[in-house]
């Protein structure tokens, strides 16, 4: 979580992406096909520009 909130306020290019779990709301590293916390396969990709 911190290395995602660093990403946005010192954020350097135009957009950053965040990966994040619908069902525990687990901050993502990587792009993976389930959440390492609960399994869930439903990974929502938030670009903030």
């Amino acid at each position: 979580m911190r290395r995602a909130v660093k990403s946005v306020l010192l954020r350097t290019d135009g957009e950053t992406t965040v990966e994040e779990c619908r069902r525990c709301g687990k901050t993502i590293e990587n792009a993976t096909a389930d959440c390492p916390v609960c399994g869930c396969d439903d990974i929502v990709t938030y670009r903030i520009q």
